[in-house]
């Protein structure tokens, strides 16, 4: 089972597979720029991954995590297990039970 993590790297993973030139423009910019900025390359394409795979979903004018479970959910059933598994843990933060956290957000198992 993946963790959350697991799913947006996986997510990130395919959404740059997907789009190779956005990886390309992140792999373009000079290493002794980057280094002489106090990060290392890694770092630096690591951040910047993150940077416009995050844009990416703002510019669909989705939720990140909606936009991770669109990429990497193998079918609509553990898409919305995924969903309501993240209300869950919202509801548990927030300190509301869950049947109340439901009503109040509109949510139907």
């Amino acid at each position: 089972m993946l963790t959350f993590e697991d799913r947006y790297d996986a997510a990130r993973n395919k959404f740059f597979a997907d789009n190779p030139q956005a990886m390309k423009e992140i792999e373009a910019v000079n290493p002794r720029v980057i280094e002489a900025g106090g990060m290392t390359v890694e770092e630096y394409r690591k951040a910047q991954r993150i940077r416009v795979f995050a844009e990416a979903a703002e510019k669909r004018g989705i939720d990140l995590d909606e936009f991770v479970i669109g990429l990497v959910a193998e079918s609509p059933q553990q898409a919305q297990e995924w969903r309501l598994k993240r209300h869950r843990q919202m509801a548990d933060a927030l300190g509301i039970d869950w049947p109340e956290y439901k009503d109040l957000n509109k949510i139907h198992e």
